[in-house]
């Protein structure tokens, strides 16, 4: 009797176990770092009136806003901050932030080698919609 109880007990742990294994997908998953590169980025104003709140270019690492190109020098004086990232799918979240309290936010999608999406600042109560184009050789939309 002992055996037949751990036997069942151990089929139902196998099976559990199965259960709770993540399923595969019917298509294959979004690779890693796959948006990674140079992005140049061209913001146009739409609403409000406000400076140039957006760096000209981003540098994408495994997924990972890492810095500016155009905006290093700011980035390595402290005069800017940035966070962000890239989801599998292409969506963009990033937050850049003025040493002197000035934020500007952007959110869209990157597809191949371009993308585009909108922007804001609530500092400045401004915003608009930008575009990129990946690579830094030429500005985005040309």
């Amino acid at each position: 009797m002992r055996g037949i109880v751990v036997s069942v007990l151990g089929s139902m742990v196998l099976a559990g176990g199965a259960l709770a294994a993540p399923r595969e997908s019917a298509g294959a998953a979004p690779e890693a770092g796959r948006y990674d590169g140079a992005w140049v980025f061209e913001a146009r104003v739409t609403v409000g009136a406000c400076p140039g709140l957006l760096p000209e270019s981003i540098e994408i690492r495994d997924d990972l806003l890492v810095g500016t190109q155009a905006g290093a020098a700011a980035l390595a004086a402290g005069r800017m901050a940035h966070w962000g990232y890239v989801e599998g799918d292409g969506a963009i979240m990033t937050r850049f932030t003025s040493r002197d309290g000035h934020v500007a936010r952007a959110h869209g999608h990157l597809r191949g080698n371009s993308g585009s999406g909108a922007w804001s600042s609530s500092t400045d109560k401004c915003g608009g919609a930008w575009r990129a184009q990946r690579g830094g050789a030429e500005r985005a939309g040309r």
